[in-house]
């Protein structure tokens, strides 16, 4: 993180000034924790590099993904639309030529950064980014989960996506979960809320896991959450969130949608997402 170093450092200065002058205290110890216990970070980014995302923990899915929902965009690897610079994991969507030649109005680029088949998440987790997103008409800015099911992981919607924040277009934080009906694993069901425009700074985005629910926070204070009972008395099988399987995490910023609409001639780009830092910890 950009700034935590030098706070820590200027605590750590004064917390020794401090010591040296004061009269010797008890010693108080810590009590022991479990490993891998309750608050232990399983794993981490703080999006300190230069050049592409870490490739230990990510990678990405490149192509015309989303475009059966009225995406407008070809996701690329390319340093233009996903580099790490001045302390943060740069998500950037642009008008400009496409790989695969489209013109408009699907000549957008943008980058779908993805953890899968590096790092995954299962509960009870706590999963939070401090992340700065872009609000404008036809634009979809996203932090996510979908799940690694065993032979489906392709397998929409019955592999199940948690969608930790979405931004749809001028309106405010969105949250959601997605997953298959108990009667048609094709269908889609969905639960979700949602809240007011933020600003335009960094905020921190949260959902606490467990295997029976799942809330969402923004900035610390819950917004919005469901429970298992609640899902399926909606007619959804709640079996991809259980800890059935696995999870990954996906961050992206997708132009235009069924949700949102097509971008506009007056929407300005390029249009950038930029995440400070993600932590992934035990509950």
């Amino acid at each position: 993180m950009r700034s935590l170093l030098t706070i820590a450092a200027v605590t750590l200065t004064t917390i020794a000034v401090a010591a040296s002058s004061a009269t010797a205290a008890p010693t108080l110890t810590a009590p022991p924790r479990t490993q891998g216990g309750a608050g232990t970070v399983l794993w981490e980014d703080q999006f300190n590099g230069y050049g592409g995302p870490d490739p230990s923990k990510w990678g990405f899915q490149t192509g015309r993904w989303g475009a059966s929902s009225g995406e407008q965009q070809y996701y690329t690897n390319s340093w233009n639309n996903a580099n790490q610079f001045n302390g943060a994991l740069n998500i950037t969507a642009r008008r400009e030529n496409t790989p695969d030649g489209k013109g408009a109005p699907n000549n957008f680029t943008s980058a779908r950064v993805v953890s899968m088949g590096k790092q995954s998440v299962s509960p009870p987790v706590r999963i939070e980014a401090s992340i700065k997103m872009p609000s404008a008409q036809g634009l979809l800015p996203a932090f996510w989960t979908l799940g690694l099911q065993p032979g489906g992981e392709y397998s929409w919607p019955s592999q199940g996506e948690i969608d930790a924040v979405e931004i749809p277009g001028l309106n405010g934080p969105s949250f959601n979960l997605h997953g298959p009906s108990k009667w048609n694993s094709s269908q889609d069901v969905k639960a979700g809320g949602g809240m007011g425009p933020v600003g335009s700074g960094f905020h921190t985005y949260r959902i606490d896991w467990l295997p029976t629910s799942i809330t969402w926070f923004v900035d610390g204070t819950a917004r919005y959450s469901l429970t298992q009972a609640q899902y399926e008395a909606k007619g959804g099988n709640w079996k991809a969130f259980s800890g059935a399987w696995p999870h990954y995490i996906l961050f992206n910023v997708a132009v235009g949608n069924n949700w949102v609409g097509k971008t506009p001639t007056s929407t300005p780009y390029p249009q950038t997402m930029s995440v400070d830092w993600l932590r992934v910890s035990r509950l």
